[in-house]
């Protein structure tokens, strides 16, 4: 299995490589979820990444899980219980497996909202991309043993570029795309 503790330049590969995911997951899935969504930054072509698929899912009902949990296993996914983010579940890959991460969200709930537009406001706006992975690569090479030191230091961009997001979302009349699977 690849490193994944690193920054990839983008690639063009990591688009199929989420929908072949989602594919399986709508085909388990179904009705239950709302949408399957392509999240994260390799979302975003020409972004560099940590070469790891983020998917996010909403779904109409966060809290009975049992309306997604199994379904969402029967694919290759593991439930972290230990995940704080109260927000969303989080899925990881069967070890051994290709790294991917699966974040269930309650469809129109803040959380979705603001990864959809985070990505779609990058997806937008190159300038800000590059500013982000020049970020991303600095913090990299800073804490390259400490993850969580690199995921607090990406919170000052994150949050400028967000509230470039928020006011860009009120000039355009920003709603989410039609979901991406």
């Amino acid at each position: 299995m690849e490193d994944q503790w690193r920054i990839s330049e983008y690639d063009p590969r990591w688009k199929s490589l989420f929908r072949e995911v989602a594919s399986r997951l709508r085909e388990s899935l179904g009705d239950s979820a709302v949408r399957i969504d392509h999240v994260g930054s390799t979302s975003v072509a020409g972004l560099a990444a940590k070469p790891i698929i983020d998917i996010q899912i909403s779904v109409r009902n966060y809290d009975d899980i049992s309306t997604y949990q199994t379904k969402i296993e029967n694919v290759g996914f593991v439930l972290r219980e230990e995940n704080p983010d109260r927000t969303k579940r989080y899925f990881r890959e069967i070890p051994g497996n290709r790294r991917t991460h699966v974040h269930v969200r309650e469809a129109g709930s803040y959380s979705e909202q603001v990864t959809l537009l985070f990505r779609d406001f990058l997806r937008a706006h190159p300038d800000d991309c590059l500013r982000y992975a020049q970020e991303k690569h600095r913090l990299m090479e800073l804490y390259r043993g400490e993850r969580p030191k690199y995921v607090e230091g990406k919170g000052p961009i994150v949050w400028d570029i967000l509230q470039k997001a928020h006011n860009w979302s009120q000039e355009i009349g920003w709603r989410p795309s039609t979901t991406d699977e």
